[in-house]
């Protein structure tokens, strides 16, 4: 009996703090607002859908045109257990998009700055029977891994991909900045302009997780 509460205990403990949950909390503490209503210096939370301002990027493993992507390689071990191969993000600066009106979102933040965490939109595998792409392979060898290597004798990797896509509708939340535009952006007409940030306390959290998107 004891053994089983305290299986219960860890595995309510192990939910109560993973990073979801801690985010998902973090969410509900705030209302979805309107840009118009913000003023600086805010912690506010916005729903928008996400678009480029540059060349968008292009997710490795699958291809696609995003603003955002996390990439993870794990490679299979002893017990059924998971280790990381590779562990790796790239971003840029994006627009949130509201209604006609936008907020700039500024990606060159310290990580202790800001809390990012995405639905795993792609998860491939490969071993010793199942080759991988060739941009997989392509990607293992531009970080310096050697797939042949690290695969040994039955072994499997797993790929793992989340993504900010170009029109996907997303949730931030961040501390407001209205800034004077130098130069006018093309299809809007404002003298200002929205700016979300974060800082140490209250980080610029961004996310397109559903039950988060969901959270009014």
């Amino acid at each position: 009996m004891i053994i089983f509460i305290a299986i219960v205990t860890v595995a309510v403990l192990s939910f109560f703090f993973n990073k979801k949950s801690i985010l998902l909390r973090e969410l509900k503490k705030s209302k979805a607002t309107t840009i118009s209503q913000i003023q600086s210096g805010e912690y506010v939370k916005l729903k928008g859908r996400a678009l480029r301002t540059t060349t968008p990027l292009e997710a490795p493993f699958t291809g696609r045109q995003c603003i955002f992507y996390q990439a993870k390689v794990l490679r299979k071990g002893s017990k059924n257990s998971w280790h990381k191969v590779v562990d790796a993000t790239q971003t840029q600066d994006f627009f949130l998009e509201q209604n006609g009106e936008m907020v700039m979102i500024k990606m060159d933040l310290d990580a202790d700055f800001r809390k990012i965490l995405l639905e795993k939109d792609s998860i491939q595998n490969s071993g010793t029977f199942e080759n991988p792409s060739q941009r997989m392979m392509d990607y293992l060898e531009d970080h310096g891994v050697n797939f042949q290597n690290i695969l040994g004798f039955n072994k499997r990797l797993k790929y793992e991909e989340g993504i900010i896509a170009i029109d996907e509708k997303i949730v931030i939340k961040g501390v407001a900045q209205w800034k004077s535009l130098q130069q006018p952006i093309e299809g809007y007409s404002y003298s200002k302009i929205l700016s979300l940030t974060g800082e140490k306390d209250r980080k610029l959290i961004i996310t397109d997780l559903k039950k988060a998107v969901q959270i009014p």
